[in-house]
């Protein structure tokens, strides 16, 4: 097995990979622009894919190494352990390893913009939220974070992009009566 993996240079592929997903994200915060966020999803599993499989066949030898790669055994290890017995520490730690890799769930998409959930760890408020713009099929610029006092319910709530704000229509439900009526707000980004 590590005869394969140094034929094919997991290591080296692995360290490209890391300098581009961090080149991505650095780009992304001095301009705004980065990858799509399916594509750098991707991009970070392979990553740590390739990160687990580098621990496991460099354990034995005891690298320097070693202790960076430990990282994506010992991230999967928590979560997991998360999962199965709960709690608020482990949950406080699983959130530290996973905010790397944890993708953004789509709430609300149209050919203009895309509003994504802003992971903020499993104990966070709610509803906050993270605005794109597409750009080029594989590109997206980042608008801004909106707060709002509900959760998005995509088949009946509408947002637009007019002037650098969000114009977010809802329907308001009077505590279960059938009396229904629109409301609307303008919502300035963070």
């Amino acid at each position: 097995m590590t005869d394969l993996i140094k034929k094919i240079k997991l290591e080296k592929w692995h360290f490209y990979l890391l300098g581009f997903i961090l080149i991505n994200f650095g780009i992304g915060i001095i301009t705004g622009y980065r990858l799509n966020q399916n594509l750098t999803f991707i991009l970070k599993v392979i990553l740590y894919l390739t990160g687990l499989v580098l621990f496991l066949t460099t354990i034995r030898q005891f690298k320097k190494t070693v202790i960076y790669y430990s990282f994506y055994a010992i991230s999967g290890i928590l979560t997991g352990l998360f999962f199965l017995f709960g709690g608020i520490f482990l949950a406080i730690l699983s959130s530290l390893v996973l905010i790397p890799i944890f993708p953004k769930q789509t709430e609300y998409k149209t050919e203009t913009i895309n509003i994504y959930d802003r992971f903020q760890g499993f104990m966070a408020r709610c509803c906050s939220y993270e605005v794109v713009e597409p750009k080029l099929f594989i590109f997206e610029k980042h608008l801004g974070f909106i707060n709002i006092d509900r959760p998005i319910d995509a088949d009946k709530d509408e947002f637009n992009l007019k002037n650098n704000t969000i114009i977010y229509k809802y329907e308001l439900d009077n505590d279960g009566q059938t009396t229904v009526r629109d409301t609307t707000e303008i919502l300035n980004f963070e």
